[in-house]
Formats: C-alpha cells, sequence, structure tokens
C-alpha cells in the first residue's frame, strides 16, 4: 500500500468519529500504526443529508473533536477530513468538451455546478475528477466524476479545526477512498475486472460498482446498521439501545450450509430485520447489470461497521450467487510487527479512514 504518514485521516460518521496516523516503519517496508481513535457519538449530533447537513450543536462536536484529536500524538503537517456519505452529492456523467472549455478548470467548475445544482440548495461547493478521456470528432469524450457539498457545512468543520490551529489538507467522502486501498492490496483482482463495493454504515449503506478501474456507478441505500437495530428492537420488543447492543451477538447468518435448517425457525426475524435491506440491494445490482450489461454480478466487498455480522460474506455470496469478502485493510497494511489485534477486529470499520491516507 502506498499511504500519506505526514497527515492524519478523520472519518466523520453519524454515528462514530475515527481517526488514524500512521508512521514508516524503521528500517523495512511497511508502516506502523501510531494512534487510532473510534468514539461514537451521542445520538442524532450528525445527521440530515445533500439539502440539509446538521450538526446538531457545534459546543458538543467542538468538544468531542478536541478531546479525541487530543489523544493523537502529533497531528502532523495536517488533517484530512472524510465528510458522511449522505452530505455529499457524486454524479457521473460523459460530457464532450471543446479544447479551450477543457482547459478551464474554473468554466468546468462552472458548467457542472449549473448542471447539477438544483435551485434552493443553497451556495454549493463543486469538485470534480475526469476519469477517462478520449478524443472525438466533436471535441474531447470525458468521463467524470462530480461532488457537491453545501459551503456552510465546509466552513463550520473548517472553522473548528483553524481556531484548534490544526491545517485541513483535504476534504473527502467517507468512502471514496476505499477502492485505491483495494486497487493497492489486491491489483490483481481490481484493475482488470470489475467488482463492487458495499460499504454497509450506521445510517446508509453505499454502493459502489467499479469497471476497470473506473467508478461506473453509485446508490446510496437508506438502510443500514441503526434500521437493523431499530427492526430488531420492534421484533422483540426491547428498547432500541438494547437492541444495538444485542444484535452484534445474535446470530444472524448461517456460516456454514449445515447450519441453514437451523435458522428456518428464525426466518420471520431475519425477513423483518433484513429483509429490506436485501430488496434494495437487490434492485440496484439488477438496475446495475440491466444498464451496463452485466450477465453476472461481479464480486462483493464488504466494509463498514454493520458488515461485521458473523457469516453475513458467505450468505450475502450465496443469496447473490457471487463471490463476496470483507476487505480489512488494518490486516493488509504492511508492518514488521503485528498490529494491535483489536484494531485488526474493526478493520472494515476503519476502512474509509484508511482510505483517507491512500495515495
Amino acid at each position: 500500500m502506498n499511504l500519506f504518514t505526514d497527515f492524519v485521516s478523520l472519518d466523520i460518521g453519524s454515528h462514530s468519529l475515527k481517526l488514524l496516523s500512521l508512521s514508516p516503519a524503521p528500517g523495512a517496508h511497511g508502516y506502523v500504526i501510531d494512534d487510532y481513535v473510534y468514539e461514537v457519538l451521542p445520538p442524532g449530533l450528525i445527521g440530515g443529508g445533500f439539502t440539509n447537513p446538521i450538526i446538531l450543536s457545534m459546543g458538543d462536536f467542538a468538544k468531542i473533536i478536541k478531546i479525541q484529536v487530543s489523544k493523537i500524538s502529533s497531528m502532523k503537517e495536517g488533517l484530512i477530513v472524510g465528510l458522511p456519505d449522505r452530505w455529499v452529492k457524486i454524479q457521473l456523467l460523459d460530457l464532450t468538451l471543446k479544447p479551450n472549455e477543457f482547459g478551464s478548470s474554473e468554466y468546468l467548475s462552472w458548467r457542472l455546478k449549473k448542471m447539477f445544482a438544483p435551485p434552493g440548495v443553497g451556495d454549493l461547493l463543486v469538485d470534480y475528477q475526469i476519469l477517462s478521456l478520449s478524443e472525438t470528432p466533436e471535441g474531447i469524450k470525458c468521463w467524470i466524476m462530480v461532488g457537491l457539498v453545501q459551503r456552510n457545512i465546509v466552513e463550520v468543520i473548517s472553522s473548528l479545526f483553524a481556531g484548534m490551529k490544526i491545517e485541513l489538507m483535504a476534504f473527502d467522502t467517507s468512502s471514496l477512498g476505499v477502492y485505491n486501498l483495494l486497487e493497492d492490496a489486491y491489483p490483481d483482482r481490481s484493475l482488470d475486472r470489475q467488482l463492487v463495493i458495499c460499504h454497509i454504515g450506521h445510517e446508509t449503506t453505499v454502493v459502489k460498482m467499479f469497471d476497470h478501474g473506473l467508478l461506473r456507478y453509485e446508490r446510496i441505500i437508506e438502510v443500514a446498521g441503526e434500521t437493523f437495530g431499530a427492526n430488531f428492537s420492534h421484533f422483540l420488543d426491547i428498547p432500541f439501545e438494547q437492541a444495538q447492543i444485542q444484535k452484534c451477538h445474535q446470530n444472524f447468518f448461517p456460516v456454514e450450509r449445515e447450519e441453514i435448517l437451523n435458522h428456518i425457525q428464525d426466518r420471520n426475524l431475519f425477513e423483518r430485520v433484513f429483509g429490506n435491506w436485501l430488496r434494495e440491494l437487490h434492485v440496484t445490482f439488477k438496475f446495475y447489470q440491466d444498464k451496463f450489461k452485466v450477465s453476472r454480478l461481479p464480486r462483493l466487498y464488504l466494509t463498514g461497521g454493520s458488515s461485521l455480522f458473523e457469516g453475513l460474506p458467505e450468505f450475502l455470496s450465496d443469496y447473490f450467487d457471487t463471490p463476496c469478502e470483507r476487505f480489512n485493510p488494518i490486516a493488509d497494511i504492511p508492518s514488521p510487527r503485528e498490529h494491535n489485534a483489536n484494531i485488526v477486529a474493526i478493520g472494515p470499520l476503519l476502512a474509509p479512514c484508511v482510505g483517507l491516507l491512500a495515495k
């Protein structure tokens, strides 16, 4: 893996904060994990979506940030921040440009903002990345990824860190860097084939479809860990907080085929907790296959805290008839010594945080 060691990454989620700092391994190839932080946030503190990103109490958020940042031994040259996927609108499009248009980043930013910023959504920041291009008689045909975010939420977070005298090096979304990590860790699996990254977080499941190194399709599904907990709570008629804890120890998924019979009696519970999520995944995958003429669903890679259910990769592999595995970048970070077992155990949850450090 080729990772930044001059910066610290901060992944802001609706459920938790994650910070990570790495250093080059002394006298050897690889990295050493200097510091990491995983801090659960008060419910509702981080919320909203693209049109209305919310930090419910800036005072509480600032206090938590200051406490957690103080646990990092050195902020190094600055901080790379990952914003919640729900706050950032991602668009993918083919656009043919004239040579003078292609050479003007200001013009292209203006044009993309005009194309994708609906009226009444506030002042937006626009960023873009040209994923591929080819020359045609009409001009330069570009496959572009566009990101839009409310300017005010970026300025609020920037002001907070400016007050702490911490330099912000870049903003990204929580899940975009995961593919870069995957490409580094498994170049034989990623560059020359199709694959799906499924980040199962607290509020959302972010599905990204890649084809020969290019992001072709993305969908954010508004069902994930919080919904699983709420469904579990309703089914068992127990408090939500209790259900959130208990679900982590519940054996929802058969690990081996022989265990399937033992789960038949729990099929009503399973359907209540995961039925809608599986239907949304099916619709997403079917749309992608039909739109891009893909006969067989590509390999699935799971990340996020809600991917840690025992037996989930095996179940999804069987359910969608395609290979499926968790992606644990912590376990794959080369190092001359073993990483802390507690950090490795939550590696899929920390994947976006590691991804922010991908060069």
